[in-house]
């Protein structure tokens, strides 16, 4: 009698099989709802226009993904959306269309229990009414703190501390800044702007070589974040100051030239080209 032998799939059929039970295990996959699949799309698209240095671009796809995750019932996408949009509006030098949405985000983030993005949207609404000159700027910057040591972020406490240094008068200004290197001083964000508000501090008082050297080393972390304002401000201040230095022409047209580009990309058409004149003269000294 011939013994029956034992029939074994092929590594081709058994790989086939495998595929298909892979594809089936993703159709499966539970998919996010459509209105909230949108604002992902949406914000994806925001952070590609972001990072393509279009903030105007950013700020709309942000928002239209803030209304499509909010019409999903996503309170937590909504706000986050939201935020990048202020952001982006004030990257884009629209600090007075900056403050609703940062409003906005700063009330969704702190109701669905995002104390941080809460704390940044706060942040932002504080730059927000201080440029447009319009509203109360320690009240969110004094929340931001708060929240943002309740939420662990300490990126954004020493923001907020700078903020608040800003405002106060030297003595307590300059604690607060210490404050803010002892909490996140090692991070890009936070170095850039601390040493913009220790030479504008130090120009304040007359110490011209102190706030030069400061305007100096804020370019640097400045040119790789968002801020664009601030890093206009510290170029111009660095020129102004070069101006000063017989020897320094080179240094005061290449820095006149840097802040005629970024007035340009923020739509300071005046100060763009006072920018450019400048760099003229310092070029012929």
């Amino acid at each position: 009698m011939i013994a029956s032998a034992t029939r074994h799939p092929s590594p081709s059929a058994a790989r086939l099989a495998g595929l298909v039970l892979l594809a089936t295990a993703a159709c499966a996959a539970p998919r996010p709802p459509p209105a909230e699949a949108l604002a992902l799309r949406q914000r994806t698209a925001g952070e590609t226009a972001r990072r393509l240095d279009d903030p105007r671009t950013a700020a709309a796809l942000y928002g239209r993904a803030s209304s499509s995750a909010a019409a999903g019932d996503r309170s937590d996408l909504a706000a986050d959306a939201a935020c990048r949009q202020g952001l982006a509006l004030l990257a884009a030098g629209d600090a007075a269309l900056a403050v609703e949405p940062l409003e906005r985000g700063a009330v969704l983030a702190r109701q669905a229990g995002n104390l941080p993005l809460s704390a940044r949207a706060l942040l932002g609404l504080a730059r927000a009414r201080r440029t447009t000159g319009q509203g109360d700027v320690a009240g969110p910057l004094q929340q931001a703190r708060a929240l943002a040591t309740a939420g662990g972020d300490r990126v954004a406490a020493a923001l907020a501390e700078l903020g608040l240094g800003s405002l106060a008068p030297p003595e307590e200004a300059r604690t607060r800044y210490d404050a803010a290197e002892a909490l996140a001083g090692d991070s890009p964000e936070v170095a850039g702007p601390l040493r913009l508000a220790r030479g504008m501090a130090a120009e304040r008082e007359g110490h011209l070589a102190t706030a030069r050297a400061e305007y100096r080393a804020a370019l640097a972390p400045l040119s790789n974040g968002d801020d664009r304002p601030a890093l206009l401000h510290a170029l111009a201040a660095a020129a102004r100051l070069a101006d000063g230095d017989a020897a320094a022409g080179a240094e005061a047209a290449a820095l006149h030239r840097r802040a005629s580009g970024v007035a340009v990309g923020l739509g300071r058409q005046e100060q763009a080209a006072a920018e450019a004149a400048a760099a003229d003269r310092a070029e012929r000294r």
